[in-house]
């Protein structure tokens, strides 16, 4: 109770607390988002035999010639 008081005593100390929950929250997004990703590439492994390393599908050189 005491740190919303203090949150909300000024509008700089305000934007401050913003910015610091903010940067909190992307961290932890980013934590979430590489855990699952971690998981998927792990599970599935990357990239399939068909794609190249950026996950596109492979250009078939025979069909070019």
């Amino acid at each position: 109770m005491e740190l919303i008081k203090f949150m909300f005593s000024g509008f700089w100390i305000f934007i401050g607390f913003l910015i610091l929950l903010s940067g909190l929250g992307n961290f932890l997004f980013l934590m979430w988002n590489r855990f699952w990703r971690h998981y998927s590439i792990r599970k599935h492994g990357y990239p399939p035999p068909n794609c190249d390393a950026d996950g596109d599908f492979k250009e078939n050189k025979k069909e070019e010639l």
